[in-house]
């Protein structure tokens, strides 16, 4: 055909507007694009989606006879206007050292970036675990060690992100800094040992290897990033339990504290990927089940609470009285457990707690007992019942007086719950500090006075 005089750069009719070269590069046929070329074929031509023949054969697993083919036929070795890859990005990507190396010896840019991630060729061959030709050949070439993509990362800090054990002991080796870090407003603070201490999005091994070689360069183990969190505490937030393991191992303290105040079994009963083995680990190791950290100075029990709603947060509050968590503990408001669960309106923890021995009558800095918490709950008349059952105090008064039922009626839709009270021998006459009965706490509304006459003259 081409004897005949056929057009060798003619292009497909479809939408694609393919050429002949680009479907022997696509079919990795290198007999017919050496014909093709010699036959006149344009190296750079591209098609609709703009792809250039050489990227093609740099993207795929091609011989490296096509690309070098491409180059010698005055292929462009750098990208052009309409590349949406660089052709040496693309080898590096798909780590094929011999194509990084011909592109390189006809003058590919080694100083280009991925368009949308802001990454340098290190960056990427450190993505991709990429062999030690090419990482050395990058970083010769003048691409900084310490260059950051728009995440903020360093090659180094990407490679322990990426679980790339090989790219990071490289790296490290050409001179990283294991202790550089990210002052990106998210990562703020992080070095490449908190990359490591991350749980990876994808499973993958080799994280604990990553961690013990940094701590080998010299990484500091108890650095602080913007949360103060070490790169423990971070491991443990995450539930992360092999890094954490690994931290340890290299030194890390189980005693360290974030800005809060928080310690590590503190973020392991606020972690929504919570482990029990976690837990248990962390206390065999020599954390404290009572330690008491955070903005209320609280025991980790109180963490668990707040989570009761997830399964996750009732296993930790099982697994943490098995460790023996003090349920008799108050916080800096004189709140036990036992009254947190309550207020958050948990039946489940509330029954645990109690079970667990809960003191049903303690009271806090303002005299309130769990019986007066019970109005903020949702489950108003289930936890009063349970309460009740369990021997609270009925007629307990706070600082202002109020008995429980003042609380509860206070509050609409508690009609049960204030029946279950004046049942159990609540005193409707009782006057608060404020001088009002029980009947005048009901608010006004449509039903108020039939309310309020209920309170006044219930018949148990």
């Amino acid at each position: 055909m081409l004897r005949a005089g056929a057009n060798v750069n003619l292009r497909s009719p479809d939408r694609a507007q393919s050429t002949a070269l680009l479907e022997a590069v696509s079919t990795k046929r290198t007999s017919v694009l050496q014909i093709l070329l010699e036959n006149g074929a344009l190296p750079d031509m591209a098609d609709a989606r703009s792809r250039r023949p050489l990227v093609l054969a740099t993207k795929g697993r091609s011989d490296v006879a096509i690309t070098k083919l491409l180059l010698e036929h005055g292929a462009v070795a750098n990208s052009v206007v309409l590349d949406k890859h660089a052709p040496l990005l693309e080898a590096v990507r798909s780590n094929q050292e011999s194509k990084v190396v011909l592109l390189l010896k006809h003058g590919a840019d080694t100083h280009i970036l991925d368009s949308r991630t802001g990454m340098t060729l290190a960056h990427i061959a450190a993505s991709k675990n990429a062999t030690p030709g090419i990482i050395n050949i990058l970083i010769g070439s003048g691409i900084q060690v310490e260059s950051q993509d728009n995440m903020g990362r360093t090659p180094l800090q990407v490679a322990a992100d990426h679980s790339c054990t090989r790219a990071v002991r490289l790296i490290l080796n050409l001179g990283a800094n294991p202790n550089f870090k990210n002052n990106n407003q998210y990562w703020k603070g992080w070095s490449a040992l908190f990359y490591a201490a991350t749980n990876p999005s994808i499973h993958r091994n080799g994280r604990k290897s990553i961690i013990r070689t940094l701590f080998l360069h010299g990484a500091e183990i108890e650095a602080r990033n913007h949360a103060q969190k070490t790169p423990l505490l971070h491991a443990i937030s995450q539930s992360a339990i092999k890094q954490a393991q690994a931290l340890v191992e290299c030194g890390a303290s189980i005693m360290a504290r974030d800005a809060n105040g928080e310690t590590a079994l503190h973020l392991v009963a606020s972690s929504s990927s919570w482990c029990s083995s976690l837990l248990g680990w962390l206390v065999e190791t020599g954390a404290d089940v009572n330690w008491v950290g955070g903005k209320h100075s609280e025991t980790p029990i109180f963490n668990a609470i707040r989570r009761f709603y997830a399964r996750q947060g009732m296993e930790c509050i099982q697994t943490l009285l098995s460790l023996g968590a003090d349920v008799q503990f108050r916080n800096m408001d004189g709140l036990t457990p036992l009254s947190l669960a309550v207020r958050m309106g948990s039946i489940e923890s509330t029954k645990i707690l109690l079970e667990h021995g809960s003191c049903v009558n303690s009271r806090d800095k303002n005299g309130k007992s769990p019986l007066h918490y019970a109005a903020e709950a949702w489950n108003v008349h289930k936890i009063v019942k349970l309460l009740i059952q369990y021997g609270a105090d009925v007629n307990s008064r706070d600082m202002l007086g109020f008995t429980p039922l003042h609380r509860i009626v206070a509050k609409e839709e508690t009609w049960e719950a204030a029946g279950e009270l004046l049942k159990a021998g609540a005193d409707r006459y009782a006057i608060a500090h404020n001088g009002k009965f029980p009947h005048e706490m009901v608010p006004d509304g449509p039903w108020a006075e039939t309310k309020r006459s209920l309170i006044r003259f219930y018949m148990s």
